[in-house]
Formats: structure tokens, C-alpha cells, sequence
């Protein structure tokens, strides 16, 4: 924009340059589609090595071709894949959480198919901000290690609700958040209304005593906007806790949008109730911002005052044994050597034990313990102290006023605490307490998805399953609106060399082939294992039910290869051969650019140590004309590709993209022109546009001529660009369209090298 002037001096303006620089994109990154023996189904997810391969889906597979193509692409080469896993009745473990009434509250499922869902436990504590009302879930993946079963991976998540208009409710927060499981919402009703009690016993004396100093407070009812409201206005005209009681039940009331809401005396202490039931039912009170009253009165959780929320009876039992809670530890009646049995046993489905204890750990209260934490370091130390399974491991907590006893979590599934003796009743911990207090209950160490027996609040689930390979060509090729199989990779932002490790179905290879076209990419097809002679390979080229894969894109080489087998004790093994030749590919493009066929004595096949038929000469020379790519072995060089030709690229077509090379360069202009002009749409269109753009491609075909990627000693003999009124009229600028013509003259490879001898003949001087 022009610089607006006003005072007499020196103005400064930045002026666009008009300059856009075009990104090349990359060339190499595969796209593997088939059955590995674990990982996610449908789901589009990218490897860096093979490591990482191993870590998601299981590494090497004797079902699993994609699983060796895999191995072979990053061999060779291979920087970057996405892996597609199709497999037939796959299933992600699950398991049921309870709530205290016994009814599904929770239904968590791992994130993924596979029986690896069946080493995951879950754990739950209320050692939260708020225990009262919230949980913790944890969330562990179990392995051995050195004989020994640990913890491969763990997730924490804290402060979670049941209250679905919570920022912290469960199953939004721990989907959005955990890599191991998904939540479902059991669809358990809450019943109870929230309320809040004050944590003081009022006199009338507080009352009258509030000041124009304390008479606000903060008010949220039902997940509602946080209100400050005022008890009264200039001075204070409170003359007791029953007008307080009136009036904080009036002015909550007199809140927009509640209704309903009724405040209790019980001698001295105020209680807030919402007039409504269910999970979304709330009481917060909170200090007000200024002339603050929550305070003096012992309103809101921050000032003494307990708050139950609707969502509470809905959320998941805790892990173990859970004691009634004790407000007054002072009021106990302890003695030296009071005994606390706890028995490891199994749980039915209601909570109960069954049958006799597996073990027991008797902890003598010596010295008579002065408050709840040092009875619960005394447990702690005893049942560490046994060495016993289930008991070395064990964790005691203290949450709310209230022991807790969590069993070793690699304990047998099923399994919980059971106390007694006159230490534990004391401690809470044998149950009988009068409400409110009347907080125990016996539970499972944890919660075990797809084998967990229904035991204590855990119903049993449904197994993890790894499925099976798929039979079905519909499984491969999948669904475009659901986003699975082949179209899982819409979720793949680029990839250039799509494969389907050892598969040969004429209908997947076929939408393959389509879906490749789409993506601007080649498909390497692995042909059928029983096409092992010159005249299988021949006849397979020329059936016509395989016309639908003489694509420009579409690339095929013969013989398959045979590597050894890791899981076969290295025994020979015959393998498809589109893994080795994209990693090959990548390779290429790496050392020599995608222009360079990858083909030749340098296009050595890592790993090869045979073919499953060796071609002469004569034979490479029947194969060559039709357009299939032949694979070698040669004295020193080993066994190369020998070959560099498209489906299209037999002789009798006389197609202009017979050659790989030819064609890989062009989809690769035709991506990266395609990401580097965006900014060109709705610019005005006019000159000064089509000269960006002219500069623009222009500087991105030089770069590539200056790299040696096109034929031509000049930029002109190499490429062009053209941008202009000739190659937009003023009717394409009226229907929005500006056309640029781009041309480039590709190298191609030398096939046959003709070296032509004569003899020099003698001369005599006459």
C-alpha cells in the first residue's frame, strides 16, 4: 500500500518482490497396503525404519508379505512408507467398569485390534484434586522383560469426570489424550441432586457479623456461568443463620436460567442443593473477587466445605479394597498389637470372596499409631516386608480420610484384598460404618480388557484378536467414505510408490492401478508366484484379463527373488519383489535423482542370494519388448534390475511414457507445481500474476536443469513456460482460469548400447 505522508522527512515501504519458491517434493515415500501380524486396521500410519515397523505391527510375519517388503524397502534404500493394515476379524480387546451400584459406568476398549489389547490393565484411584467427586484412570501396557512382567508403557489420566459438560470428562479427555485406549460412556444416569455444605458450624454471631466487607460470593449451578451474587446490599440485615439460610436460597434462585435450588440449616451447617438430578448436576461455590463472604462462612471445597457432585455415584469403583472413611482418627480405639489380616483372595462378580484366602499378611499395629498416615505406613512396611505376590507390590493410600489397599497389579486378574482382625475394623477396613462415612467396598487390583474374568466392578469383555489375512478382494481395495483399506491413505498426505506386497488379485491390483493415477504415483505389481518360466512371464503380459493394469503408472519385474528367511533359520524363500525394487527406487532417486532409471550394474538388489528363474540374454530380450521389467544376475555385479519400463511400455504401443524414469518425473513436476502454485488461486488475473507464476516455475525447471534432469545443452532446449495472454483469453479469465503450459524435454534411458567395429584398411602410396 502507498505510504500515507504527513510531516516533511524520510518514509520507508517493504514492496513484494513477486517472488514464490516452488518446494520440490519427495520422490520415495512408499505406501505398503496388506496383512501384518498386529496394528491398527485401516488406519494409514507412517514408519521411518524398520524398527519402527517392529514396534507397530509386529515386525516379520510368515503370513505377512507386507511384513518382509517391508523389511526388503528399507534394505535397499527405503527412507519413508505408510503401511495400510487390512486384515479379515480383527477385534480390540475391551472390558466393562462398574460403578458402586454395580451397573457399566465405563467401556474401555484399546485403541487398536490385536491380542496385544489383552495386556493392558487399568487402575482407578480418587487420589484427585477433588476425591470426593473425580478419579484417576491409569492405563498400563504389560510385557515380560528378562523373565520378568513390566510395564512397557503407562499413561496416567488425572481429574477425570463423569459429567459430560466438565472440561475433564472422562471420555473426551482420555480419547483425545491416551495412545493405548478408547472410552465409551456406559449411559449410567446419576440420581442424586449436587449439593455443597459449608465446612463451619454458623452461630447467629458470624452472621451478623458479615461486614459490606464479606457479603459476596461466587455461585455456579449445573454447569452454569460462575455468578458473584450479594447476601445483602449497603449493610448487613442478616439476623440470624435462618435469614442467611433464606436469603442465599433466594439470590441463588434469582440467577438466570435456575430454578429450584434449596439451602438447608442442620444446626449451624448450610448446605446448597440443586434442583436438579443426574450427571450434570453441580454445586460450586467459590471466593468471591472482592468483599469476599465464602470464606467466613466455610463455603466452597477452598474454605473447608464439601461439595458432591451428580456425576459422582456414576463414576468407576476404585482398584482395591477402599475402607470406610474416618473423619475423626482421635475417636478410635486402637490398641498395641492390634492385628490387620489382609488376605489376598479372589472376588466374585458381586464383590464377594470366593473360597479360601491364597495367602494371608498379618500387620501388628506396634506402636499404636497417632494418626491415619502412620497406621498406613505400618501397613505399607508390612506388606512390603512379606515378599509374597500380590503383597510386595501392594500400594496403601490415604484418599478423603480413607485407607486404601491396591494389591500388586501383576497380580492374577480377579484378585483383591479381604481384611479383619480388630486393627483393620478400627481402620475401616472390615466395613459397618454409618453414612455418611459408609464408604467401603472390595474391589480387583485392576481392570484387565478382552480376558479379565467378571470379578469385583470388572464385567468380562471381549477378547483382542489379530484377525486373520484377508480373503476378500473388497477388504484390499475398501471404502472411500469410511476411509479404509487402499482409501485409508487418505489420510496420507503424499506418497509416490504404492504396493500390495504379494498380492496378485486383478481386481485390487486394477483399483490399485486407478487409485494410484489419482494420487499422482506409480504401482509396482507383484505378478502371480506360479508365473516362474519365459513362458508364464510371457503369457502373463499378454492375457488380456490383465489389461486393466497397462497403466502409465503401473511398473512389473520378473522373477521373484529368494532371500533368507530370519524365521525360517535363514532358509532360502521365495518373496514378491515390489519391496526390494521401491526401496531400489528410493536409492536411486537419493543418489542420482528420480530422472536416473533404477536400473542397471549400480541397481544392485541388496539381500538377493537367488531368483526363482535366471534369464538369459534371449530370454531378457522376449520379455523387454513387452513392457515387463526383467531382474538379473551377473558375474561381480550380482543381481541388478535390468530393466526400466512401464506396463505401457511395450513396443507396439509406442507410448511416450514407456519409460519409469519419464514417467516418475513427470507426476513428480506435476505434485510439486501442484503444491507450489496455491498461492495463485484468487490472485487478481492479469499480467502481473502470470509473471509470478512464469518465475515461479520457471526457477523451480532451472534448478532441475542445472541437476542434469532434463535432454538440452540450454534451458530452452530443455523446457518451457508459458504463461500469458496466449494461454489465457479473456474467456478463460472470465470463467476464473488462468492456464499455464509447461513442457521439459525428459532424458531417457540407453537401453541398447550399439558399438559399431570396423577395420581400418590398409593403405598403400602410390
Amino acid at each position: 500500500m502507498a505510504v500515507s505522508v504527513s510531516y516533511p522527512g524520510v518514509y520507508i515501504q517493504e514492496v513484494p518482490s513477486g517472488s514464490r519458491a516452488i518446494a520440490a517434493v519427495p520422490t520415495s515415500i512408499a505406501a505398503f497396503i496388506g496383512y501384518t501380524a498386529r496394528g491398527p486396521v485401516d488406519e494409514a500410519r507412517q514408519v521411518f525404519s524398520f524398527a519402527d515397523f517392529e514396534r507397530a505391527f509386529g515386525g516379520l510375519d510368515l503370513d505377512s508379505d507386507l511384513s518382509y517388503a517391508v523389511s526388503h524397502f528399507f534394505l535397499n534404500g527405503g527412507g519413508t512408507a505408510w503401511i495400510v493394515r487390512v486384515a479379515e476379524g480383527a477385534q480390540a480387546a475391551s472390558v466393562s467398569l462398574e460403578a458402586a451400584n454395580g451397573s457399566v459406568t465405563l467401556v474401555a476398549e484399546a485403541s487398536s485390534e490385536g491380542v496385544w489389547g489383552n495386556n493392558l490393565i487399568l487402575s482407578v484411584d480418587y487420589a484427585t484434586a477433588d476425591p470426593v467427586n473425580s478419579f484417576n484412570l491409569t492405563v498400563a501396557e504389560l510385557g515380560e522383560r528378562n523373565g520378568r512382567l513390566v510395564a512397557l508403557r503407562t499413561e496416567t489420566h488425572r481429574n477425570l469426570s463423569m459429567n459430560d459438560l466438565a472440561p475433564t470428562y472422562a471420555i473426551a479427555a482420555v480419547n483425545a489424550a491416551s495412545d493405548l485406549i478408547r472410552l465409551t460412556d456406559g449411559g449410567l444416569a446419576g440420581t442424586i441432586n449436587a449439593s455443597s455444605t459449608s465446612g463451619e458450624t454458623l452461630t447467629n454471631a458470624d452472621v451478623t457479623g458479615l461486614t459490606a466487607d464479606t457479603r459476596r460470593l461466587n455461585v455456579s449451578i449445573d454447569g452454569g456461568p460462575s455468578t458473584e451474587i450479594r447476601l445483602f446490599d449497603a449493610a448487613n440485615d442478616l439476623a440470624d443463620v435462618a435469614a442467611l439460610r433464606a436469603r442465599l436460597e433466594q439470590r441463588i434462585n434469582a440467577i438466570d436460567g435456575v430454578t429450584g435450588v434449596t439451602v438447608t440449616n442442620t444446626a449451624g451447617v448450610l448446605s446448597v442443593v440443586s434442583g436438579s438430578s443426574g450427571r450434570q448436576s453441580s454445586v460450586i461455590l467459590r471466593n468471591a473477587a472482592s468483599q469476599n463472604a465464602a470464606a467466613v462462612l466455610g463455603l466452597g471445597t477452598v474454605n473447608g466445605g464439601h461439595e458432591i457432585a451428580g456425576a459422582r455415584e456414576t463414576r468407576p469403583v476404585a482398584s482395591g479394597t477402599t475402607g470406610d472413611r474416618i473423619p475423626d482418627f482421635s475417636a478410635l480405639g486402637l490398641s498395641l498389637n492390634d492385628p490387620v489380616n489382609i488376605h489376598l483372595v479372589n472376588l466374585t462378580a458381586a464383590g464377594a470372596v470366593s473360597g479360601a484366602a491364597i495367602a494371608t499378611v498379618t500387620v501388628l499395629l506396634n506402636p499404636v499409631p497417632a494418626s491415619l498416615g502412620a497406621a498406613r505406613a505400618q501397613i505399607q512396611a508390612g506388606l512390603a516386608a512379606s515378599g509374597l505376590p500380590g503383597f510386595a507390590g501392594a500400594r496403601v493410600e490415604i484418599v478423603d480420610d480413607t485407607l486404601v489397599l491396591i494389591p500388586a497389579q501383576a497380580s492374577v486378574p480377579g484378585q483383591g484384598f479381604d481384611c479383619d482382625g480388630a486393627g483393620a475394623a478400627e481402620l475401616g477396613l472390615t466395613g459397618g460404618a454409618a453414612a455418611p462415612d459408609n464408604t467401603f467396598i472390595r474391589n480387583i487390583a485392576a481392570w484387565q480388557p478382552g480376558i479379565g474374568l467378571s470379578a469385583g466392578s470388572q464385567q468380562a469383555g471381549t477378547p483382542g484378536s489379530d484377525g486373520a489375512p484377508p480373503a476378500a478382494d473388497a477388504t484390499f481395495i475398501g471404502d472411500r467414505t469410511a476411509k479404509t483399506g487402499t482409501f485409508a491413505l487418505e489420510d496420507a498426505d503424499l506418497f509416490n510408490i504404492l504396493l500390495y506386497p504379494g498380492t496378485h488379485s486383478i481386481p485390487v491390483l486394477a483399483a490399485g492401478v486407478a487409485y494410484a493415477e489419482e494420487r499422482r504415483s506409480m504401482l509396482i505389481v507383484d505378478i502371480d508366484p506360479n508365473v516362474d518360466t519365459l513362458t508364464e512371464a510371457r503369457d502373463w503380459v499378454n492375457d488380456a484379463a490383465n489389461t486393466s493394469l497397462k497403466s502409465n503408472n503401473a511398473v512389473a519385474y520378473f522373477p521373484r527373488i529368494r532371500l533368507s528367511d530370519p524365521l525360517q533359520n535363514g532358509r532360502l524363500r521365495s518373496f514378491p519383489n515390489s519391496g526390494l525394487m521401491a526401496g531400489l527406487w528410493a536409492r536411486t532417486d537419493g543418489a542420482r535423482g528420480i530422472w536416473k532409471a533404477p536400473a542397471g550394474i549400480e541397481a544392485g538388489l541388496r539381500g538377493v542370494q537367488a531368483l526363482d528363474y535366471v534369464l538369459t540374454d534371449q530370454e531378457n530380450g522376449v520379455l523387454n519388448p513387452l513392457g515387463l521389467n526383467c531382474i538379473r544376475s551377473f558375474p561381480v555385479f550380482g543381481t541388478v534390475s535390468w530393466g526400466a519400463r512401464t506396463l505401457v511400455g511395450a513396443d507396439a504401443r509406442a507410448s511416450e511414457w514407456k519409460y519409469v524414469p519419464v514417467r516418475r518425473v513427470a507426476l513428480f513436476i506435476e505434485e510439486s507445481l501442484y503444491r507450489g502454485t496455491q498461492f495463485a488461486v484468487f490472485e487478481p488475473n492479469d499480467e502481473p500474476l502470470w509473471a509470478q507464476i512464469r518465475l515461479a516455475v520457471g526457477s523451480f525447471l532451472q534448478n532441475m536443469f542445472r541437476q542434469g534432469a532434463f535432454q538440452g545443452a540450454t534451458p530452452r532446449e530443455a523446457f518451457f513456460v508459458k504463461c500469458d495472454s496466449s494461454t489465457t483469453t479473456q474467456a478463460d479469465i472470465d470463467l476464473g482460469i488462468v492456464n499455464i503450459h509447461v513442457g521439459f524435454a525428459p532424458l531417457k534411458p540407453a537401453e541398447f548400447v550399439v558399438i559399431s567395429i570396423q577395420q581400418i584398411a590398409g593403405q598403400s602410396q602410390v
